[in-house]
C-alpha cells in the first residue's frame, strides 16, 4: 500500500532520517508529508514507532483535477471498497494549495458523492447508512493533483499517553523527539535538561536510549477498519515490545527551579516507563552540576509569556550563555523564539533550524563542542 507520513514543518528530515533507520522505503518527499511504499505491518509499525510523524494515512486514489466532474470522474475510477467499508461513517475533509478547486465545501460534498457511487458500483449496496467505524478521510489538492488519503492514526501521534502533567508551555511530544534526533543524541552521552518543565524531551531521550516504540500502548484508527488483521496489529506490537532494552543505563538528567513542575515531569516519566533510567533534581539552572565531560545540553528555556519582562528574559539568556562557556567540552542545542541568540552568546551557532511550537516560531540553535576522544580500544 502507498502511505504518506505528515509531520509539522521543519521536521522533515528528522521523519525521513528515521523512515530509513527503521527500514521504509521511501517514495519521495514534500512540505509535511513523506510518501513511502509498505504493507499492513508497516502501516501498523509505522505508527507505533515512528517518532517525528504527526498521521500514517492510506493514499486511495491520486488524479490531476481541474474541473469537478473531473474531480467526480476520478473518484469514481478508484479502488475504494478495498479499504472502505459500506456501513463505515466517511468524515470528509480537504485541504487545497495553489490549485483550480478552492472551495473545500465543493470539494467534499463533491467528492464524498463520488465516492458513493463508486461503493454503489462496487458493492451493488444502494443504501449506506454511516453507522459503523468513523473512516477520517482526506482530499488534498495540490497544484491541482487531488490524492484521497484514509487516516489510519486517529489521535495526532504526538499523544502518547504519558503526559498527563504539563507544565505553561509544553512541547509536542513529535516536535521534542525531533529535537532528540537532530542533536545526535546516543545513549552512551551525558545529556542534561535544566529547563525540563513536563519532561519531555528527556523522556522522548529516554524512550530512543530504550528503543521504546513511543505508541505501544494506545489506539488507532485503524483498530477498527475491517482489512485489518489483529493478529498483524499483534504480532507488529509484540516485535516491537521485544527491541526494548532495558538494560541501558544512560546520563540522562532533568532539573527545573520549580519544584511542582519537577514532579510533574517525574510523574509523566513514569507513566512513559522511563523515569528508571532519568535522574530528576530541583535546582536553578545556574547552580546546577554537570558531572560528566563532553555532554549534550539540550533544552527549551522559558520564552514569551513564559517570563514576565524583557528584562528577566535578557538576564536568563545572558546567565545561560556565561554558564555555557564554562562547559567547553559541552554542545548546546537549544529551540527558543528569544530574539538575538547568538548576539547573547557571542558565538554563531553551527547551524539554525525554524520550527514552529504550536503558533510560536522558534528557531533550534545548534552549538557543537568538541567531539569526544575515541575510547581506548580493549587488548
Amino acid at each position: 500500500m502507498k502511505c504518506v507520513a505528515t509531520c509539522a514543518f521543519g521536521v522533515e528530515t528528522a521523519l525521513k532520517n528515521e523512515m530509513k533507520e527503521a527500514g521504509f522505503v521511501i517514495e519521495r518527499s514534500d512540505n509535511g508529508k513523506v510518501y513511502f511504499d509498505t504493507d499492513l505491518a508497516g502501516m501498523i509499525e509505522a505508527n507505533m514507532a515512528l517518532r517525528t510523524a504527526d498521521r500514517i494515512f492510506i493514499v486511495l486514489g491520486a488524479a490531476i483535477v481541474k474541473t469537478f466532474d473531473a474531480l467526480f470522474a476520478a473518484v469514481k475510477q478508484w479502488d475504494l471498497h478495498r479499504y472502505l467499508e459500506p456501513t463505515g461513517r466517511f468524515l470528509i475533509q480537504a485541504k487545497s494549495v495553489k490549485s483550480t478547486l478552492y472551495s473545500l465545501r465543493d470539494i467534499q460534498s463533491i467528492g464524498k458523492k463520488a465516492l458513493i457511487e463508486n461503493l454503489k458500483t462496487a458493492t451493488g449496496q444502494a443504501i449506506f447508512p454511516e453507522t459503523g467505524a468513523p473512516h477520517p478521510l482526506l482530499f488534498n489538492l495540490v497544484n491541482d493533483q487531488v490524492e484521497l488519503w484514509l487516516d489510519t492514526s486517529g489521535e495526532a501521534l504526538h499523544k502518547r499517553g504519558y503526559r498527563l502533567k504539563q507544565g505553561e508551555a509544553p512541547i509536542k511530544e513529535t516536535l521534542a523527539a525531533a529535537l532528540v534526533l537532530l542533536s545526535f543524541y546516543q545513549s552512551g552521552r551525558p545529556l542534561y535538561d535544566p529547563f525540563c518543565g513536563a519532561g519531555t524531551l528527556v523522556i522522548e531521550a529516554a524512550m530512543l536510549a530504550k528503543k521504546m516504540a513511543p505508541n505501544l500502548n494506545r489506539t488507532f484508527a485503524f483498530d477498527a477498519y475491517s482489512f485489518v488483521d489483529q493478529t498483524v496489529r499483534k504480532r507488529v506490537r509484540v516485535a516491537l515490545l521485544k527491541r526494548i532494552d532495558q538494560t541501558v543505563t544512560p546520563h540522562i538528567h532533568a532539573s527545573d527551579i520549580d519544584r511542582h513542575i519537577v514532579e510533574a515531569a517525574m510523574h509523566n516519566a513514569e507513566a512513559a516507563g522511563v523515569d528508571d533510567i532519568i535522574h530528576f533534581q530541583v535546582s536553578d539552572y545556574k547552580l546546577r552540576a554537570y558531572d560528566a565531560p563532553f555532554g549534550l545540553i539540550l533544552t527549551n528555556p522559558p520564552y514569551g509569556e513564559r517570563l514576565d519582562t524583557t528584562d528577566e528574559a535578557e538576564k536568563l539568556y545572558q546567565g545561560l550563555a556565561a554558564r555555557y562557556h564554562q562547559l567547553t567540552t559541552y554542545s548546546l542545542f537549544m529551540i527558543t523564539a528569544y530574539p538575538g541568540i547568538e548576539g547573547i552568546f557571542r558565538k554563531q551557532a553551527n547551524r539554525t533550524r525554524v520550527f514552529f511550537n504550536g503558533n510560536i516560531k522558534a528557531r533550534y540553535y545548534q552549538f557543537h563542542g568538541p567531539k569526544a576522544p575515541a575510547a581506548p580500544e580493549k587488548s
